[in-house]
């Protein structure tokens, strides 16, 4: 086994994996030339890059100016790209004893592209996404629902095996488990009824696609292009890669005449990371940011908030905002739904204040009746102790005529 594949053996998540790999090829592609034909490294060529990782450590060359060379190539790389592919490339040889000197460190980070995005990107709202469905099939639109509705990230999504989603429950409910979320907690979110739907048609059809695609796979295998598929289930709920995720979305962005790439750093537009942004916006406006970042699995909210939320509390809230999180319903139907809701929730605080002004009356009234129950039993008293003696009975009676 090669250093990369032994050091990526400490990852379980795909996507951080799959950062790790990248930050090293290019590091190694800056060094010696370019070592890929295609965008899609094959096996052949990882074999390449594992050898020449193995030269570069044994060359012994000027580790602090290969990187500071490497920090600058990436100039035009969107700032934050730059800073987590040096970081990456950093750690991996890091890892096996290369390490830079605290002076040459600092000297090289200031190199880094200054600034954080630079993509500019075109909004991703519901009309946006409806006119993007039309364009998917059966496995496309269930993923891009369940993306919508949910707010996980898409390497989130293509982890999830089938006892991660309970459509049972009201409203469905998806595990995250900590082995493939980017924060390493589970948590919990939801889908909507909606999702729950394009899901079930999915699955109808989904044993039929996992055994074309392992037979559509011969081929490639044939011709060295890709590894053996196994026809069996692999318990995913969508079993494919994220290239082929990437490239349903593309095609159906470019079928909708939508599909642009920003003209500075080239990159696209519209894509699966904005879900959660429409998510998180979209939901906050009916609940808490603090409930919509909760279930995006936004670090810093998940301790505190899952420590503060029952299951059942997130449900609610949930199902609160799901009608905005709704793709294919009319606008007007929305709308409406909206105002209805909003209409719900301001008579149900009117109700909500009239029981609690009742419940203070009622115990007003009880706090009267336990006063008036001691001047009777005063009173009673009184005409007792009246009774028992004539001279104060003359003097009561005295005081009764004065009144």
């Amino acid at each position: 086994m090669g250093k990369i594949a032994d050091y990526l053996k400490h990852y379980n998540n795909p996507s951080t994996a799959g950062g790790y790999t990248s930050a090293v090829y290019a590091f190694i592609d800056f060094i010696y030339g370019n070592q890929r034909k295609g965008k899609k490294v094959t096996h052949e060529e990882k074999e390449i890059y594992e050898n020449l990782v193995d030269r570069y450590i044994e060359d012994k060359r000027n580790y602090s100016e290969d990187m500071a060379g490497f920090v600058v190539s990436m100039q035009s790389r969107p700032p934050l790209s730059a800073k987590q592919t040096f970081t990456s490339a950093k750690e991996f040889f890091n890892y096996y004893n290369l390490q830079l000197p605290a002076k040459d460190l600092k000297f090289i980070r200031h190199k880094l592209p200054k600034g954080k995005v630079r993509t500019i990107e075109r909004d991703l709202d519901i009309d946006t996404i409806r006119t993007i469905i039309q364009h998917l099939d059966v496995k496309g639109r269930a993923l891009v629902l369940v993306l919508a509705s949910s707010g996980i990230r898409i390497n989130e999504a293509l982890s999830l095996n089938l006892d991660d989603i309970d459509l049972t429950s009201k409203p469905a409910v998806i595990t995250v488990r900590g082995e493939t979320s980017k924060t390493g907690d589970n948590r919990i979110t939801f889908i909507s009824t909606e999702a729950i739907q394009a899901v079930n048609e999915w699955l109808k059809v989904r044993t039929d696609y996992i055994r074309s695609s392992a037979k559509r796979n011969i081929g490639l295998v044939e011709n060295g292009r890709a590894k053996p598929k196994s026809s069996d289930d692999d318990g995913r709920l969508f079993p494919f890669s994220d290239q082929n995720a990437n490239t349903l979305w593309d095609n159906a962005v470019e079928k909708a005449g939508l599909f642009s790439r920003d003209k500075n750093t080239n990159r696209k537009q519209l894509h699966y990371h904005q879900f959660r942004k429409f998510f998180i916006s979209q939901l906050s406006l009916i609940v808490s940011k603090e409930i919509a970042e909760t279930l995006a699995g936004h670090n810093g909210y998940l301790t505190d908030s899952y420590r503060r939320y029952t299951k059942k509390q997130l449900a609610e809230e949930y199902k609160k905002g799901e009608h905005l999180l709704t793709i294919q319903a009319p606008k007007e139907l929305q709308e409406i739904e909206s105002e209805f809701k909003a209409k719900m929730q301001t008579h149900s605080e009117i109700i909500e204040n009239i029981v609690k002004e009742n419940i203070q009356l009622k115990q007003e009234i009880s706090k009267i009746k336990e006063e008036q129950e001691k001047i009777k039993a005063a009173s009673e008293l009184i005409q007792a102790l009246i009774s028992e003696n004539s001279e104060a009975q003359e003097i009561f009676k005295k005081f009764l005529h004065n009144i």
